[in-house]
């Protein structure tokens, strides 16, 4: 059996993208989703009708689409949308709700969201040729999240998952759980998220799928079984306030995983790299010398996950690059507690509280404060920035 996994894929600012639009822009790579036997696709916005719904109040944007969006999820053939991201509650529980609905009426599966919390850790199941197989997907603890009665997206919770793999176990021969979460825009997962991930595999998990980066990470197998760190953006063309699309070659630059399974036998994979036009018009695979500068790239990142001291200066580093913001924003005032106080004022630091990524960040950058070691986590600012550099 052969899943193919793709990363982040928006269309907030590109809201008029239909199937006849995906066709052209999925033309390169339509072949390589026809030899799978199911494509499963993580879609970062949920999709309803203009009018349905409000802003939430959260950190970072509001992510729109619209129903006729979903052609481009079924040109691809797509039989799972992942929806555990820190996008699908962007409007609330009735664009959710309606998410599900037109998620529904496409005959598009869906896992990681749901009416409860209860809904949204249900995973989706699949067979083929006797192989069975369980997806679970969770996200770090953003907004929009499912609880008990309201709907949203499945925010991790090391009890609920861990007790969904034991369940999954005896539902399917293979388990995969699906992650969204880390640091934006780092080559290299933190400590914890490494360690993190390869603890869902001590679970019981047979593969981890990651992403939420908007670059491309490394993968390893661990106890045999395959991690994937992040594999960028799949289509996700982002404008800015004066209608440019960015030209940032790590943010249109990803992979496709392709999953192998066999019954008795460990899961292989395949990296299948790309590149997306900046305004989102086309999805290219990448061919011999660039693919192999990438591939090199890749491969690089991966042999780091196994240097524990590199991956301890990189991520100091990171708290240079990234964590000094994040810290910037940890400001308690005591109105912040009073009853007619506005949520937009404790967002930013509820976000950086309850976030995983963020929290570690947060956590990080103040011990080193503490420790007087911010000199050491500037000397490494360098050459976090520079890993940040592709060779195509």
């Amino acid at each position: 059996m052969k899943l193919l996994f793709t990363g982040d894929i928006c269309f907030n600012y590109r809201l008029e993208v239909d199937a006849s639009a995906s066709r052209e822009i999925l033309k390169n790579v339509k072949p390589i989703f026809d030899t799978a036997d199911f494509r499963i696709m993580n879609l970062e916005t949920p999709i309803f009708d203009e009018g349905v719904g409000y802003r939430i109040t959260k950190t970072g944007p509001n992510l729109t689409g619209r129903p006729h969006n979903l052609g481009f999820l079924t040109e691809a053939g797509c039989d799972c949308a992942i929806l555990a991201n820190n996008h699908t509650g962007d409007f609330g529980d009735d664009a959710l709700c309606q998410t599900l609905e037109y998620l529904d009426r496409a005959k598009i599966s869906y896992c990681g969201a749901g009416k409860t919390i209860e809904d949204a850790y249900r995973a989706w199941r699949c067979e083929k040729d006797g192989i069975t197989v369980s997806v679970i997907a969770v996200c770090e603890n953003e907004f929009g999240l499912a609880e008990y009665n309201k709907p949203g997206s499945a925010g991790f919770s090391m009890e609920r998952l861990s007790d969904a793999i034991v369940r999954e176990r005896s539902q399917s021969e293979f388990v995969i759980v699906v992650y969204h979460g880390g640091c934006e825009h780092n080559p290299l997962p933190s400590p914890l998220c490494r360690d993190r991930l390869r603890m869902f595999v001590r679970l019981g998990a047979d593969a981890v799928i990651a992403g939420h980066t908007h670059c491309v990470q490394g993968r390893e197998y661990y106890e045999g079984k395959p991690i994937i760190y992040s594999m960028g953006n799949f289509w996700f063309p982002w404008s800015s306030g004066d209608g440019i699309f960015r030209e940032d070659l790590s943010w249109q630059t990803g992979y496709m995983t392709v999953l192998k399974l066999e019954s008795g036998r460990n899961p292989q994979y395949e990296l299948i790299p790309y590149r997306t036009a900046a305004d989102g018009s086309v999805i290219s695979l990448f061919h011999e010398d660039d693919r192999k500068a990438l591939m090199a790239y890749i491969d690089r990142l991966s042999l780091l996950l196994h240097d524990d001291d590199y991956m301890r200066r990189h991520y100091m580093g990171w708290c240079i690059i990234s964590g000094l913001g994040y810290i910037r924003a940890l400001v308690s005032k005591p109105e912040y507690y009073d009853p007619k106080n506005p949520p937009e004022n404790i967002a930013a630091l509820r976000n950086l509280l309850s976030c995983e990524a963020h929290n570690e960040l947060c956590r990080t950058t103040l011990k080193l404060a503490f420790e007087g070691r911010m000199q050491e986590a500037y000397d490494n600012e360098a050459a976090a920035r520079e890993l940040q550099k592709l060779p195509v």
